[in-house]
Parts: C-alpha cells; structure tokens; sequence
C-alpha cells in the first residue's frame, strides 16, 4: 500500500507537469523526492535575464530544509557549471515552515519547494545558440529517518532575438515568488546582552495591527537557540522580538525572515518580510521606543475576564473538585447554627485562599515563560513528584477523616488536618487546596481566556486569572456569608462523625486517580513505589495517632517509628522519579484502534493529501479530558462518523511536557487541554467546545 500511494503521487504529479516547457530532460527520481531544473522563458536573448528553478517536490510524510535547516538537517545546495559570462544568481528561498523535533527546532518544507535563481546572458552571445547549464544539486530528506539524495541536472535554454515568457510555468514561478519573503527597508536594530538577542523593527504599522504568531528566521546557523521561544512586545514605533541566542557573539548585520499571520482584516493573512538589523542599542525602559506588552484594549480585557468569571464557576461542577468541596460543606455544616459572622469569615478566608492560589499559579506561570519554559495550565501535573506529593496529601487528609490518626491539639491547624477543621486558617487552606486539585480540570471558557492573558502584560493575566479565582470561590463565599442559604444546611448531630468518616473515601479515591496518572508519567515501579509510600505514610500516622502512654519512651518509641516511616515513603518513591521510564514500562491505556499519536509532520502529510483529520489534545490528569474520551470519543457513533467522513484521529498526550503540543495550542491560544481541532479539505480549521457531544463532533467531521 505504501509502495502504491507512493507511484500514485508520482503519477499525479507526472501528469501536471507541462510537455513543452524548458525543463530538465533527464530529472531526478527516487520513492522521496522529484527533483528538475526549469526556466521561466521559452527562449532567452543576449544581455537580458530570466529565472531558472530547482523543483523539488516531495512525497507526503517527508521534508527538506531551507538555508538554516535549525538544530539539525542540511541546506539544500546547487553546483554550476555554465558557460563562460552567464551570470547566475544565489537560491532565493522560499519562507520555511518550523519542524518541531523536540527538543530541538528545525526549518524547511514540506510537500514541495520551488528554489529560484536570477540567470543573465552576456551582451555577445550568439544569437540562436542554446545555453547549456549543468547543475550538481545535493538535499537531505527525512521522515523518521534522514535520507541524503544528490545528482546531476542539465537544463538547455533557447535564445532569440526577443525573450519569450513561458506560459506553461508562469503560475509556478509566480506561485514560487509569493513564498518568498517580501524585502522591506524599514529601520532595524539588534542587542546582545545576558544570553539574548533583542531585535527591534521600527515600523509604526506593525503595532496594534492584529498580528499573530510572529516568528524570527535567522539567515545564519548558530545565531540563536531555535526550540526557545520568542518573546515579541510592541512599542509606539514597532515591534521587539526576544530570543535566547545560541552561546556565541554576534557581530555585523543580522539578516532574517519575519513571520506572521495578520488578521487586521478580519480575514487572515500570511506575513513574510526579509529584515536586514545593523546593531545598535535596544532600550529595554524609558524613552519613546520603549516596548511595552502587547496590550488590548478595556473591552476585550473586560470579556476575558467575564470569561474566567463564568469558567470558574463552571469548575466548580468538575469531578476533580468535589472531595475538597465536600469537606468545606462539612465545615459550613458543623457550623450551620453558629453565629453569622463566623461563618461569613470562613468563607472569606476560603475565598483568599482560592485567590492566592490562583495568582500565585498566574505569577509563577508567567515567571516560567518569561525564562523560556513552554508551560500551561495545570503545568505542575507534567511533573511527577508533585503528582506523588499531591496523592501523598490527599491520602494523608483522607486517614485523618477516616480517623486512622488525629493531629494533637497544640498542632492543630497545621498539616493535614487543616481542611478538615473549622476556622479560618482550616478555611482558608481548604480554598488552597480545592484550587491545587481544580488545576488539572479547564472549563468551558477558560481556555480562551487563559490563552488571552498569557498574550497580554502582566498586570492583565493577573486579573483575568483573579476573575477565575474569585468565579471559583463565589458559591461557597456566598454560602458562608447568606443567612437564607445557611438555613437550608441540616443541623448538627451524630451523623457529622460519620459524613466525616465517608469523606475520606473521595480523598482516596483522587489518591488513586493520581497514581495512576503517576504511573502513566514514571512508569509502573513508580506507581509501585508510590503504593508502598503510601503504605509507610499510614503506619508513621498511625504511630503517631496510636495514644501511646504518656511515658518518655513510648513517645520516643512513636516518634521514632513514624519518622522512619516518613523518610521510606520519600526514599521508596524517589528513585523512580530520577529518570524517565523504560520503554514499556508506562501504564499507557489500551490503543483504541482508531487514533494515532499527533506529530506535526504527519498533521502536514495529511492534510496535503486532502484528508479530513481530528485533533485530540488531551493528558491522563485532565478530567474533562477523560469524560470526553470516554462519553464520547470511544463510542461507535464516533469511530462510524470518522469512517464516514475518511478522517484520521490524531491524538496527542500532554501529560508529559511535549514541545510540539506546546506549540499547538500556543498557535490557537490556548494554554491548557483539552483541545479539540477539526481540519477538513479546503477549510479553516474549527475548534470544538472543551465539552463534547456526539452531535458536535459528527456535524464537525462530516459538515452541514
């Protein structure tokens, strides 16, 4: 089947190539790649010039690089041999698209390349005699693996006493022409300063003009790092693009491609400019040219946050967040006949609580990514012991429900027990808590306008990430502080111990959804060395919680158990958190048979071919991600509708830290998953909502 798609493509191709145009006789051939030399012209006279081209295209699943292949590839590259006085010209190439190899980033093309070169005749030569060119052409092509390919081409090139343009190649070359970058002379300069390079454009039509995913293509190979990102920020008379450079000083002009999409419009449109920057300061603070964030305006700020309002008040209803929750209803519910003004207070300080936490998450995000890490919402969970110390707590909070131990009086307030205690500082740790274990859930709205914040200045992702704070600790701080409400509670009685004592069973229960995402990430010894942690944390709590006697040596005897116990909870699980997993040792979950693991690479195949393709971003500690596979991902009438509409599913699992799924939901502003992209032929590509329906994803598969 492959060896036929392969001859089918071949055979396409064949067929659309023009029978009379000036091309090589001979070209070059191999189940890769389709290599030729063509002209412009039909005949070429003395003194004038033309465009000759190197052809290349290629099958489907593969690529070839651009004149700085990135971290890794090879420049494609021509050696002529010409008759003496013709003039030929260097490669002007076509903008390259990023292959992302995490970690590394390459640059190149795809599907095909139309590599063009100015050609010149010298005034004296004889009219009607053909110029014969030769040209030793050399590439790499790679797939999952790289394929170097070479040959010789030889192009004949009438001449007339007039040139004649070849209309047979006209659309080619003028296709070729408009993917090359548009030459600009506008005013630039570059800095190098503390291992970055700060590359200013002054051009007052480039701000506020809705440019989006912007990107700087260095000429050079070994001028910056290309996997780190591009931090852009917008001033009154243009743009400044932050990169870290690649450890080696830079010296002379710094010449380049910038990218972008330009959506001012309404409609989006690619943007791709030669830069030439000469060096020169770059003011970081002060001074008219000082570039600020990219800032949007009070309205869109104003519905980001309305957005994060309503997200936060949706997450509440998520799954991950009901074992906290449960717990603060037992606290209002301990204290339904209490005074109006304790309870007011408790649920205030949950609230800060939710509130630190959620500003707190927002100000080391938006540390992380001005350092260069590609990170997102729920992050943390990407990392394997805070996934461990995450059960650990909750497991811990659950033994002190079920009563296996009880914190003394002179501790209490501290520790474990905290949410399970009245007051303020119980409350005000359950707030904390309850935001810790809501951030592997995204609700609906939240994606959008967390993606929206993580664009803008600082000050504007801290309020929208205080507007999905205050949206998540509104019902509880409206509880506590409505009397109306508050009488609904039941009243106090017996049955409070043993409500407490059925809450543990919701901790435990998250304890084990995190373990297993532990052993997804860590692989099986870890989820193994998480069990026997477990185990050892219950027998130091339980040493601890026993009632001893009060003498000198049982206390010591206590005190010594439960903290060898602690120090083997923390040295079983530690070793299997040092390294990645084995191949195969992950507790990855069955195949459904439908889906394949999503690589930007087979995304661009695909979609070159025509095919309708899904897109499921999703991670093992995302629930909303989980109910979607399962509702509505694994059904048959999903499997028939991606049947009936000869679409691929493609799959990418960000449980783990995956630069290419980073980049993907970076390119659609999202910060977190679920995501949830359908690509038909000839088509924008449409995002579904976070919240799936069979009805939703069958309409966007198969249209209308």
């Amino acid at each position: 089947m492959r060896l036929f798609a392969v001859l089918a493509f071949w055979a396409a191709l064949l067929l659309a190539l023009p029978a009379a145009a000036v091309v090589s006789p001979e070209p070059l051939s191999t189940e890769r790649t389709y290599a030729r030399l063509i002209a412009d012209i039909e005949a070429l006279a003395p003194g004038e010039a033309a465009q000759v081209a190197l052809d290349l295209a290629i099958t489907p699943g593969w690529h070839t690089y651009w004149r700085n292949p990135g971290d890794s590839g090879m420049e494609t590259t021509l050696t002529w041999s010409a008759p003496e006085g013709v003039e030929i010209g260097e490669i002007r190439w076509p903008t390259p698209h990023r292959n992302p190899v995490p970690p590394m980033m390459n640059y190149g093309y795809e599907d095909r390349a139309v590599l063009t070169m100015p050609i010149r005749l010298p005034e004296d030569w004889p009219l009607g005699e053909p110029v014969v060119l030769s040209a030793q052409v050399s590439w790499l092509v790679c797939a999952d693996i790289c394929i170097p390919e070479d040959g010789r081409l030889t192009l004949t090139l009438p001449t007339a006493a007039e040139t004649r343009a070849d209309p047979l190649l006209a659309d080619l070359f003028a296709q070729a022409q408009a993917a090359q970058p548009v030459p600009v002379d506008w005013p630039m300069r570059y800095e190098q300063n503390d291992g970055k390079i700060r590359l200013l454009i002054e051009a007052p039509e480039l701000t506020g003009s809705g440019l989006e995913q912007i990107y700087f293509f260095p000429h050079s190979w070994g001028v910056i790092d290309h996997a780190a990102p591009q931090e852009v920020t917008s001033g009154p008379s243009g743009l400044v693009i932050e990169v870290k450079d690649a450890g080696e000083t830079v010296s002379g002009a710094l010449t380049g491609v910038f990218t972008a999409q330009d959506r001012s419009s309404g409609a989006t449109v690619p943007l791709s400019l030669a830069l030439t920057a000469q060096p020169g300061a770059v003011p970081i603070t002060g001074g008219a040219d000082e570039a600020q964030p990219t800032e949007a305006g009070i309205g869109a700020i104003v519905m980001a946050a309305l957005l994060a309002l309503g997200g936060g008040l949706i997450l509440n209803l998520m799954p991950c967040v009901f074992p906290v929750l449960a717990l603060k209803a037992l606290s209002f519910a301990k204290h339904a006949k209490g005074a109006a003004a304790e309870r007011s207070m408790q649920g205030l300080a949950y609230g800060a609580g939710v509130l630190v936490s959620f500003l707190g998450f927002a100000a080391l995000l938006l540390i992380l990514r001005q350092a260069g890490a590609v990170v997102g919402w729920g992050f943390q969970l990407q990392t394997p012991i805070v996934v461990a110390v995450l059960a650990y707590l909750l497991f811990v909070i659950g033994l002190n429900l079920a009563g296996v131990f009880e914190v003394p009086s002179r501790y209490a307030g501290i520790g474990g027990s905290l949410a399970a205690q009245g007051g303020v500082a119980g409350s005000f740790f359950t707030g904390v808590l309850a935001a810790l274990v809501a951030s592997p859930c995204t609700a609906p709205f939240m994606g959008a306008a967390l993606g929206f914040a993580l664009t803008q200045s600082a000050w504007v992702a801290l309020v929208v990430f205080a507007a999905l704070g205050v949206g998540f600790a509104l019902p509880i701080v409206l509880l506590a502080a409505s009397p109306s409400l508050a009488r609904l509670l039941p009243q106090p009685g017996p049955w409070m111990a043993r409500f407490r004592t059925a809450l543990a069973f919701p901790m435990f229960a998250a304890a084990a959804w995190l373990l297993w995402v532990l052993g997804n990430q860590a692989g099986i010894d870890a989820l193994f060395a998480g069990l026997i942690g477990m185990v050892l944390l219950a027998l130091a709590l339980w040493a601890l919680g026993m009632g001893w006697p009060s003498s000198r040596i049982g206390r010591s005897v206590a005190s010594i158990a439960a903290l060898l116990s602690l120090i083997g909870a923390g040295y079983a699980l530690a070793p299997s958190l040092s390294e990645p997993p084995a191949p195969g040792a992950a507790l990855a979950e069955p195949s459904d048979g439908l889906s394949e693991p999503y690589a930007p690479a087979r995304l661009s195949a695909l979609r070159a071919e025509g095919r309708t393709v899904f897109i499921n971003l999703t991670a093992d500690w995302c629930i909303s991600c989980k109910v979607n596979e399962r509702v509505v991902l694994k059904s048959d009438d999903f499997a028939n509708a991606l049947h009936e509409a000869g679409a691929v599913y493609l799959k990418g699992d960000w449980t783990r830290r995956d630069a290419a799924i980073s980049d993907l939901l970076a390119e659609h502003g999202r910060v977190g998953v679920p995501l949830y992209l359908v690509y038909r032929p000839n088509e924008a590509v449409q995002v579904l909502p976070q919240i799936l329906t069979q009805g939703i994803v069958r309409e966007a598969l198969l249209g209308g």
